[in-house]
């Protein structure tokens, strides 16, 4: 038996998974379907890859400083739970923060919008229900960039070098 860590078996199903690295199709066949490194919608500085399974998606993904999605919504609850940075939440009437080992529960349906804070990038653990997908349509139901923080620093630039 052949066993790897953090890798998998030539010629066998992939069953682990480089979740920082996702960035082109696998050569062989998956346990999950895997969304290679992408921006998540046109409403959001969300960039990252995910696997989709049959019941869940989870994904590992980037906000540069400062940014972050548009008030949105989706039928599917979902878990965000921080790696790296502060993650700024508006999730119906409140304001909360989410800094490094913390997990913020968004429940289905709930107007909501995450931006990381401005003083440093955001990397966190996502996780879904397949019920709607990956990324919920803005309130306004305009797909026109993320939002950016008032405070952001001028000149930034998101994941994709564009402006901010």
């Amino acid at each position: 038996m052949s066993e790897k860590f953090g890798t998998y078996n030539e010629g066998k199903k992939q069953y682990v998974y480089q979740m920082d690295s996702l960035d082109s199709e696998p050569d062989n066949e998956t346990s999950a379907d895997v969304m290679v490194k992408r921006r998540l919608s046109g409403k959001s500085s969300s960039f990252g890859g995910a696997l989709f399974g049959e019941k869940v998606i989870v994904g590992y993904i980037h906000k540069a400083a400062g940014t972050g999605s548009k008030r949105h919504t989706h039928p599917n609850e979902q878990y965000n739970f921080v790696l790296q940075g502060t993650l700024q939440c508006d999730i119906d009437d409140q304001t909360v923060l989410c800094p490094a080992g913390h997990c913020v529960h968004i429940p289905a349906g709930t107007e909501h919008s995450c931006m990381a804070t401005p003083e440093e990038d955001v990397i966190f653990f996502v996780a879904k229900d397949t019920r709607h997908g990956i990324s919920g349509p803005p309130v306004d139901g305009i797909e026109d960039g993320p939002r950016v923080h008032p405070n952001a620093k001028p000149g930034q630039t998101d994941l994709d070098d564009k402006p901010i």
